[in-house]
């Protein structure tokens, strides 16, 4: 981590990351609609328990595929633009970036790595996240997992 780097804390991380995630939803919308008119599904579709049960074959398909799209586009996503540059669209418009605990550069490795930590730290009800709150480096688990802290970028 470069010696004057401000590491960024919770609250400052957490619009970069809303945002990063916007853009994941309208991109995974695009790439689903077509399926979803295929299966003629709207608003209403599962509306009810019955509504599931009824349809249920188009939940499952419907369901999984969402679900396996949003994951592709996201690991993507995160792997690119965090081994690129250290920063994704919602980090660059927050004055954030990635960097190695170690002076090193961002490889895609470490950058996949971390993504595995952001899957790791949403399951148990997105503790990993919150644990920057916390943790006197203000590193999330997908932080420590991948050797990476967020710092607020310096303006020169």
């Amino acid at each position: 981590m470069p010696a004057k780097a401000v590491k960024a804390g919770f609250w400052r991380r957490l619009p970069a990351f809303i945002i990063d995630n916007i853009i994941l939803q309208i991109l995974t919308g695009i790439i689903i609609t077509p399926l979803k008119l295929n299966l003629d599904i709207d608003e209403t579709t599962f509306l009810s328990i019955e509504d599931i049960i009824q349809n249920f074959e188009a939940f499952i398909i419907y369901g999984l595929f969402s679900i396996t799209v949003y994951i592709s586009i996201s690991c993507f996503y995160f792997t690119l633009f965090h081994g690129s540059t250290g920063q994704t669209i919602g980090k660059k418009i927050m004055g954030l970036k990635v960097v190695p605990v170690a002076d090193s550069m961002m490889t895609y490795k470490k950058a996949f790595i971390r993504y595995i930590g952001y899957i790791i730290s949403e399951i148990p009800l997105f503790l990993g996240f919150l644990w920057i709150v916390f943790d006197k480096d203000k590193q999330g688990w997908h932080d420590k997992i991948a050797g990476t802290f967020v710092v607020k970028q310096l303006t020169s």
